[in-house]
């Protein structure tokens, strides 16, 4: 397996945001990770991408660790984290430049790359000529993702890639997504949207609880096409109290 966490914890103040997460994901997988708002989504990517300490535990990618093999790992590796990760006085074609050369691409490399990525998600009437800290979210998120997949990663990090973008943008992000998948890389997803995870993911995990729940192939997890993802997914997620009682007081 290419991705592989051992054992994972990470504590706040004797509060578990992860506990012991194990898992293994292959290349050629699109791997997308479920779970409620604070279950530990963001804390284990971030993680995974050497951002933040684990309180415990290991990771390694095609059997290096951040330990040993930092810089190897970190050329290796795409993010886009819910941090605001922009240059905001660039524009957006200065920004992936930049980011480019900082990934070692050469500047005629970094150049049709820039040119390319700005072609495919940007519509002929959003500006990019200002600074970026102007521009709408969907653009802001956007830009991320360009700069994410710029030097064409084998690790693909993506924490609510479908956060603030409409749904042209959010199905080419798709489009996107499916091409680029292949038998080197990784795929690693958090995301809330449903119908999107449900174009791309060959797998699924849960987190809930600061646990893994759940941690199988897609077509297992929907039950090989008889239930929806959402049905499945509130399987694990549903709150123990029925609050129909509640609710008829509130309306």
């Amino acid at each position: 397996m290419a991705l592989t966490i051992s054992e994972l914890s990470k504590s706040y103040s004797n509060n578990n945001a992860l506990n012991k997460i194990s898992l293994s994901c292959d290349l050629g997988w699109v791997y997308c990770l479920l779970g409620r708002n604070g279950a530990g989504k963001s804390t284990l990517i971030n993680i995974i991408a050497n951002l933040i300490n684990p309180t415990s535990g290991s990771v390694s990618f095609n059997n290096l660790n951040y330990i040993k093999n930092e810089v190897e790992l970190k050329k290796q590796t795409g993010l886009l984290s819910q941090y605001d990760q922009l240059v905001g006085d660039l524009n957006a074609q200065d920004y992936l430049q930049w980011v480019g050369l900082l990934y070692g691409l050469n500047k005629t490399e970094v150049k049709k790359q820039t040119g390319n990525l700005l072609s495919f998600f940007f519509d002929n009437d959003e500006d990019l000529s200002g600074p970026c800290a102007g521009y709408s979210a969907g653009m802001k998120k956007k830009l991320t993702f360009c700069a994410a997949v710029i030097h064409k990663p084998n690790l693909l990090l993506l924490d609510e890639p479908f956060a603030n973008l409409d749904p042209v943008a959010a199905n080419k992000l798709c489009d996107f997504l499916i091409a680029y998948k292949n038998s080197d890389r990784l795929l690693f997803v958090s995301s809330h949207d449903l119908l999107y995870v449900d174009k791309i993911a060959t797998h699924i995990g849960i987190i809930n609880n600061a646990s893994l729940v759940y941690n199988n192939s897609m077509s297992n997890f929907k039950n090989d096409g008889t239930r929806t993802l959402d049905q499945e997914l509130l399987k694990y997620l549903q709150p123990k109290n029925n609050h129909s009682s509640l609710l008829e007081s509130i309306i």
